[in-house]
């Protein structure tokens, strides 16, 4: 993005639809500025997107009606259109979106944090089982009354991933682009709308399709936009250790939390199921963890996913545990979401295996937690999100 004293005509077409979205309110201070208006005629229009959920300049009644008209004109504001609804048994609803080019991308609203919801996707889900299921009310504001309750929503950052880990149906199906800033704040807007929902509620995790550290200056910049309206440690951004982005997130005056895929504590199994270790060794990762500036009462997240006969017996959890000795860590272990299409072969633990897993972490004095994932019917769960069926290096698929 242009920096503020750099904004041209030319470089608000080359953004497109939606970038509007994807401006820091310092950014839309310094394009009116450029236009012969005073600066606060930008914050108006930030806190009109972003704060009191307007879509439409015409409707932010203290601009200048010319002002309106060309904003309107040369920066219009529109949302990824969802073309697609899975709404799971939980609660959780998996949102297909449709971008300005066509591009189609996957995003997940997920209740909890209260007790109706059955289980937070990112909390440990075993105080809670078996509590009554949260029941799913229509969309487009029909959830007002509970409109104060913590929820989360899962963004993407790529339409598709070339990471091309084993157990992740996004990876099975191939790279895509990155997304811009303005796209992904798009997503969450497009989500927040169709649930009657605003951002003060929402914990946001870039976990959806893509590798949020290959994208860092879409990432990076819808980042931006998001902590001026929630504390950044709301906002979670997980990678599959691309060590050299680690310091260009770091640097960030205010940083997300981060979550690292790991997945095994040995080269030769996380290089099996996460062939991206070829380019980027485990030790490089952690030593890229253990530089991560955190603020006091902050850890990172190491994101474990357990795959039967893979990486999920007692001797791994001990190999885990002295892998991660000394940083300010907790574990999620995540029991696999199984796909036959997609991940043949691939098996989930037993309840028996996932309790020895996480009982020996304990033991080793390391915090774990067991995620349950959401939308597991609907395909919303970890590692399930596609944009497309067909993987492009092989065959051009529809959506």
């Amino acid at each position: 993005m242009p920096g503020r004293e750099t904004w041209s005509g030319l470089d608000l077409f080359v953004m497109g639809f939606s970038e509007g979205l994807g401006m820091t309110a310092g950014d839309w201070e310094g394009l009116v500025e450029g236009w012969g208006l005073p600066g606060y005629r930008g914050r108006q229009v930030f806190e009109a997107l972003h704060r009191q959920g307007i879509r439409d300049y015409a409707a932010i009644g203290v601009l200048p009606k010319e002002l309106r008209a060309r904003l309107s004109r040369e920066l219009p504001v529109r949302l990824p259109e969802i073309v697609r609804r899975e709404d799971s048994s939980d609660g959780s609803v998996k949102y297909g979106l449709k971008l300005a080019d066509g591009a189609l991308v996957e995003a997940v609203f997920m209740p909890g944090e209260m007790s109706r919801a059955e289980v937070n996707e990112f909390e440990d889900a075993r105080a809670v089982e078996g509590s009554s299921r949260f029941q799913v009310p229509g969309p487009r504001g029909a959830e007002e009354s509970g409109s104060s309750e913590r929820f989360t929503v899962c963004l993407s950052s790529q339409t598709g991933c070339a990471v091309d880990c084993a157990f992740c149906v996004t990876g099975r199906l191939g790279g895509g682009r990155n997304l811009t800033a303005g796209e992904i704040v798009g997503q969450l807007y497009a989500v927040l709308d169709d649930r009657g929902r605003q951002p003060r509620g929402a914990r946001v995790v870039f976990m959806g399709m893509g590798e949020p550290f290959l994208n860092p200056e879409g990432v990076i910049g819808a980042l931006g936009v998001l902590f001026e309206v929630m504390s950044p440690r709301r906002v979670t951004v997980s990678t599959s250790g691309i060590t050299p982005a680690f310091d260009e997130f770091a640097r960030l005056p205010r940083r997300p939390n981060l979550a690292v895929s790991l997945n095994a504590a040995d080269e030769d199994t996380r290089t099996r199921i996460m062939p991206i270790t070829k380019t980027y060794p485990l030790a490089g990762v952690l030593r890229a963890m253990r530089r991560w500036p955190l603020e006091p009462r902050r850890r990172i997240t190491a994101e474990y996913v357990l795959i039967a006969g893979v990486n999920d017996s007692p001797a791994d959890a001990d190999r885990l545990a002295r892998l991660l000795s000394g940083i300010p860590v907790k574990v999620n272990v995540i029991p696999l979401n199984e796909d036959p299409t997609y991940l043949p072969g691939w098996k989930r633990p037993d309840e028996a295996a996932i309790d020895r897993f996480v009982e020996r972490l304990a033991r080793a004095r390391v915090t774990a937690t067991v995620r349950r994932s959401r939308g597991p019917d609907a395909s919303a769960a970890c590692g399930q999100l596609k944009g497309r069926t067909e993987d492009p290096r092989r065959k051009i698929g529809d959506w």
